[in-house]
């Protein structure tokens, strides 16, 4: 890698913008120490437990090195669905591209450069879901401090073969749809084919991974870990990085160590070979747009202007910006329906048998008296923790940016336009709930009158994660940038978001389970719990968030 490659990137990563936390103000300090002291202690607590159970299952069986093969496989294909949203934003609708195109670069410096951009932010992803894993497995099996430096190798690694795959899947799709008359539909298009086409290439590697009943048997009669190495053909280097770490002692790891880095590098290099062909053509004009002219006759005025209220208009406005924006479509609109999708394909298109048990055992629970007050607060929790993620309240002040001003003079009172912002995440939030609710009727086979309970009381745990991701924005906003990716993407307040979410997801099962709630004194309970915290926050959102909101026009 040339020496312009280097200075690209840090040319990147200085006119980044950070990941938007304004330190000076002190509700910021307020944040930044409740995520370091509270949220991640307990996280990182019930994450190691949660480890914890699994080691102890499998070492019962000679099998604990499945642990490590577990935890390497969901890390890569982590990096490599959340990796197609940030090439998709970083490669083709960052502002800065234009920039770097009539400079005397390569395009594969251009690529090479945004792509180590990224794998910055997937290291701290990696960093969260394996490190914890790869730690414990070693103070467990009391190994020495080789194990941790090949575990340091494999962290460095291990993204890069993940990434790269999203990349190349969404240089080629762009490619095909790069065309210039309609250009921001067509982007739109393609960066949610490519989204798609990547969940899509997952589930169709994990047919390669299926084994008969009998070979498993013989797999859990052996044990020694024999079964660490059946879920890493969906990203064939994840095999020798755990052969790495398993067998780091003897030179046989050392070998498979040196293979993981050789295969990671030479995709890489592949990566830069096919961005020369392909990505150049890909970005040229990507900030054209095409026009259609019509003229207006006087007949048709009646017809396009039409009277609404201004909460109305507001709401409308807002939805319209989310929808034909590419990145804010792909980043805080698309998320909605993929997780969803991505968690009942992988059930309905699993052929093995635990899978098939799975399903039948989520069916029985919806349609037992003695469990559907149970199941009502897992589905409340996943409603809660789908809103919160998808970052659209958290980012309604930010996505405003040095236009924020314009608010002062539109002629709608500072509530209302909040209202507006904070109604939209709870509108597109009910997108994925109605994907819910058809995984409910259709899969599980749910109760028409337990759906439509469900259609009714997710309003609220959407209302209360749109109120806490709103408050958060006012709070802290990312107002200072250049482009919308920087808006959504290098936005802490949706980080903020989700461990909100998350919080209000754990409450809601704690207090279903704890008191081993009924169907009829869930909807008493649940309801009520819900209520509680979206008052307090009307309150903070009313008071607090209105002057503010009015301050930062100032």
């Amino acid at each position: 890698m040339n020496n312009k490659t280097w200075i690209l990137t840090r040319a990147m990563l200085k006119n980044g913008g950070g990941l938007g936390l304004n330190l000076k103000s002190k509700w910021s300090w307020v944040l930044l120490l409740l995520i370091l002291f509270v949220s991640l202690p307990i996280m990182l607590y019930g994450y190691v437990e949660i480890t914890a159970f699994f080691y102890n299952s499998l070492a019962a069986i000679g099998q604990e090195g499945v642990l490590l093969s577990w935890g390497l496989v969901i890390s890569a294909m982590m990096v490599f669905v959340f990796g197609v949203f940030h090439v998709v934003s970083n490669f083709y609708f960052a502002n800065d591209i234009e920039n770097y195109l009539p400079m005397p670069v390569r395009p594969r410096q251009i690529v090479g450069a945004k792509f180590l951009q990224i794998l910055l932010y997937e290291y701290i992803a990696v960093g969260f879901s394996f490190l914890p894993m790869l730690v414990y497995f070693g103070v467990r099996q009391g190994v020495s401090a080789l194990y941790y430096l090949y575990g340091l190798a494999v962290l460095i690694f291990l993204p890069i073969l993940p990434l790269a795959l999203a990349s190349l899947l969404v240089m080629l799709i762009m490619r095909m749809v790069n065309l210039t008359r309609y250009r921001e539909l067509l982007r739109i298009i393609g960066g949610s084919l490519a989204v798609f086409l990547a969940l899509g290439f997952s589930f169709v590697m994990q047919r390669f991974n299926e084994l008969t009943p009998e070979e498993l048997g013989e797999l859990l009669q052996s044990g020694s870990n024999s079964l660490a190495l059946m879920e890493t053909k969906l990203f064939p280097t994840v095999r020798w990085a755990v052969q790495a770490l398993l067998r780091y002692e003897i030179a046989a790891g050392l070998t498979n160590l040196l293979v993981f880095i050789g295969l990671s590098v030479l995709v890489f290099a592949a990566l830069l070979l096919i961005s020369e062909l392909v990505y150049i053509k890909g970005v040229i004009g990507i900030s054209e747009s095409g026009s259609r002219r019509h003229k207006i006759r006087e007949g048709e005025f009646g017809r396009l202007v039409k009277r609404r209220t201004a909460l109305t208009a507001c709401l409308s406005n807002e939805i319209k910006l989310l929808v034909r924006t590419p990145i804010y479509f792909i980043n805080c609109v698309l998320p909605g329906f993929i997780w969803p999708v991505f968690f009942t394909v992988s059930f309905i298109f699993a052929s093995d048998r635990s899978s098939t048990v799975m399903l039948e055992r989520l069916s029985g629970a919806l349609n037992d008296p003695n469990t559907m007050g149970k199941a009502l607060g897992i589905i409340l929790a996943l409603v809660a923790f789908l809103g919160g993620a998808n970052g659209i309240a958290a980012t309604a002040i930010s996505r405003e940016g040095q236009q924020l001003y314009i608010k002062r003079y539109i002629p709608v009172s500072y509530r209302k336009q909040l209202a507006a912002k904070l109604l939209s995440g709870v509108v597109i939030g009910y997108t994925s709930v109605i994907l819910v609710l058809v995984v409910l009727t259709a899969v599980l086979k749910a109760p028409l009158y337990f759906a439509g309970i469900v259609l009714i009381l997710s309003f609220l745990p959407l209302l209360l994660t749109s109120m806490g991701g709103l408050l958060f924005d006012l709070i802290n906003p990312k107002l200072e940038w250049d482009s919308e990716q920087k808006a959504v993407k290098q936005n802490v307040n949706v980080f903020f978001s989700i461990l909100f979410s998350v919080v209000i997801a754990i409450a809601v099962i704690a207090v279903s389970f704890a008191f081993d709630l009924s169907l009829a004194w869930a909807l008493v309970v649940l309801p009520a719990l819900l209520l509680a915290g979206c008052a307090g926050f009307y309150y903070l959102l009313s008071t607090y968030g209105v002057s503010t909101f009015k301050n930062l026009e100032g």
